[in-house]
């Protein structure tokens, strides 16, 4: 497709299968572009296409239960869903599996952050160690004062004057 980053609404129709309709706007010039397959400069005709379509694409097979979002629908979303549309199924309840393996994935992803937090932490103090010089006064100055800005300071009350 050529200038695609210079279009920003694209559109398609059933009728005319691989012809893409471009503009740059909502009031922008209709810009259509063909993307059929020209083999010897002869483009692909509309009902080979369509036969394409048909016969060779497989139907996409709906994506795998996400129970966590299941439970966060069910105890977080629902509340908020108008009457009619509670009945919906994306707002059932997890059942005791569903939200078993919820609370797992909940505990593995805490498990894997705090790791990634403590793995972090520990090279920070690791980089930190090897930067500071070794021995002598300067060095001691310094840890000393690395440690005074850690500690924590009490906080100073402001007085009132009459």
């Amino acid at each position: 497709m050529k200038s695609v980053q210079s279009y920003q609404i694209f559109g398609m129709a059933t009728d005319n299968p691989g012809v893409v309709s471009c503009r740059a706007g909502p009031n922008g010039e209709v810009v259509t572009q063909d993307l059929r397959r020209s083999f010897d400069s002869i483009p692909t005709s509309d009902e080979k296409v369509r036969d394409l379509f048909e016969s060779h694409l497989d139907p996409l097979q709906p994506p795998l239960p996400n129970f966590e979002k299941k439970q966060q629908m069910f105890n977080k979303v629902r509340m908020y869903v108008p009457d009619e549309f509670r009945s919906d199924p994306i707002y059932d309840a997890p059942n005791d599996e569903e939200e078993q393996k919820a609370n797992e994935a909940k505990k593995a992803r805490r498990k894997a952050s705090a790791k990634k937090k403590k793995v972090a932490t520990t090279a920070a103090e690791a980089k930190e160690t090897t930067s500071a010089p070794a021995g002598g006064e300067a060095g001691e100055q310094e840890s000393e004062a690395a440690g005074a800005k850690h500690a924590k300071q009490p906080r100073k009350r402001a007085r009132k004057e009459k």
